[in-house]
């Protein structure tokens, strides 16, 4: 209930700090497509979109390095993703990224990501036309196409455990007909997580504008501002976020989004996004019965794969597909040698005393010894050794890095990172896990209080 009251509250302040930032100059219009570059707005991962575009807090993968570069810290390994937005009529965008973060198992300071990324928005070629003695558009006959690109060098540390920044360098290149020009930008997030609770701020498009004509055109400055919470629903594991973006001069936007997952391997994703200017006269979907309303889903048939789908409706012009295709490698770390439980000693029988008894000279009848003789060296022959029976084995409790706890019932323990491994145990919500190794991003290395190992799945764990 906390994490909805919290979502809540958050709703009313941040609507109200988007108005604030955009009464900084009382005496500037807002409008829409005063800026270049506007490509820029256009947001990459499925995942992100389906949430309504608040994601500058949760930002856990690849699409970090447009929402918010500090959120790389979060990625575990080497992750490459691949997108394709079949966006308005006639208008495709492309994303392709890499995320260096070999130190999968470092959560505190020192922690560093490195990424680059390519994005790309081309357009049908059109029709030419121009202004003839009349005041007239004539077409020529001839057409030309419209083209922008984007490259992104991303850089991310950890500066002390639960706070990152990070930082982006974008090359942008903008074509229309046979005019082109370049730009140079930065952009610049911060990231805090404290427990089940995450908040994000990113400033994105910093740097010089682009001159295609007589005056040089800006880029869309932006900011945002969002928070992450981390509960349960019906025992299922799930996110809850909101935004808010504000683009300089422009417009406005508060997002909200939630994602569930059913199981481990499917998750849900709900969003919506109020979008408006200050008259609200080039608002899109007035007329759309869904206005602002964007949904999707995550597929993981492996740790290793996710396959993310986003549609977005955008009112009269029709409806938004996205698709993206996310592949993650997680370096096995180097586990130190586990102290074997020590097992009492088996007393051994001198081997002195073994051999007299072996090589004890056979009797003879001249030689036999008088009664006497015969007790006196039953008395002198030491007793049998019988060994003792070694105790049972007792497990081992390792050191854990902490302790968590079950969110759901019936939860299976593997014997090895995977569903196609034994099953090891079935487990009920609120049963305590001592993590030994939460380096790999889907299944987690824990033990049992009972000194129980195996592993499970992330998605059902909590910190306690």
């Amino acid at each position: 209930m906390r994490y909805f009251l919290l979502i809540v509250l958050t709703g009313i302040i941040f609507p109200s700090l988007t108005t604030a930032a955009q009464e900084i100059d009382n005496n500037a219009a807002i409008n829409r497509g005063v800026t270049g570059a506007n490509f820029l707005k256009i947001g990459s991962s499925p995942r992100a979109l389906a949430l309504g575009g608040a994601y500058c807090s949760l930002a856990d993968d690849a699409a970090a390095i447009y929402w918010n570069p500090a959120g790389l810290t979060q990625v575990k390994g080497y992750e490459i993703a691949m997108m394709q937005n079949n966006w308005l009529p006639g208008i495709e965008t492309g994303f392709l990224s890499y995320v260096h973060s070999p130190q999968g198992s470092t959560s505190g300071k020192g922690k560093s990501s490195y990424a680059c990324s390519i994005s790309r928005m081309g357009a049908d070629r059109m029709l030419e036309t121009k202004i003839n003695a009349n005041g007239e558009y004539e077409a020529t006959g001839k057409t030309f196409g419209a083209q922008g690109t984007m490259l992104i060098a991303s850089y991310a540390t950890s500066q002390s455990k639960g706070i990152s920044i990070g930082s982006n360098l974008k090359l942008i290149s903008e074509k229309i007909a046979d005019k082109k020009s370049f730009s140079m930008a930065i952009d610049s997030g911060i990231l805090y997580q404290m427990g089940f609770l995450k908040l994000g701020m990113t400033v994105q498009n910093l740097g010089t504008g682009l001159k295609l004509a007589e005056k040089r055109a800006k880029l869309p400055i932006g900011y945002r501002c969002g928070i992450c919470v981390n509960g349960t629903i019906n025992g299922k594991k799930s996110i809850g976020t909101i935004e808010t973006a504000t683009w300089v001069k422009e417009a406005s936007v508060v997002s909200f989004g939630i994602e569930s997952y059913l199981n481990e391997w499917l998750s849900l994703r709900l969003g919506y996004r109020d979008e408006k200017d200050t008259d609200d006269k080039l608002y899109l979907h007035k007329k759309s019965i869904l206005k602002g309303f964007s949904c999707g889903f995550g597929l993981s048939p492996s740790p290793n794969y996710r396959l993310d789908y986003a549609l977005v409706p955008q009112g009269d012009l029709g409806f938004t597909h996205i698709a993206s295709l996310q592949m993650r490698f997680v370096p096995t770390p180097v586990k130190k040698e586990e102290i074997l439980p020590t097992v009492e000693k088996v007393e051994e029988i001198p081997e002195k005393k073994v051999e007299e008894k072996l090589e004890k000279p056979s009797v003879t009848v001249s030689e036999k010894p008088t009664v006497r003789e015969e007790k006196e060296e039953k008395a002198k022959k030491p007793e049998p050794v019988t060994p003792k029976a070694p105790p049972k084995e007792v497990k081992q409790l390792l050191e854990p890095k902490y302790i968590a706890v079950l969110l759901s019932d019936n939860i299976t323990l593997w014997s090895g990172p995977g569903v196609t491994y034994q099953a090891v145990a079935s487990l009920n919500k609120g049963t305590k896990l001592r993590v030994i190794d939460d380096s790999k991003k889907w299944y987690y290395h824990v033990q049992l209080e009972d000194g129980t190992m195996g592993w499970i799945s992330y998605v059902f764990v909590g910190r306690e």
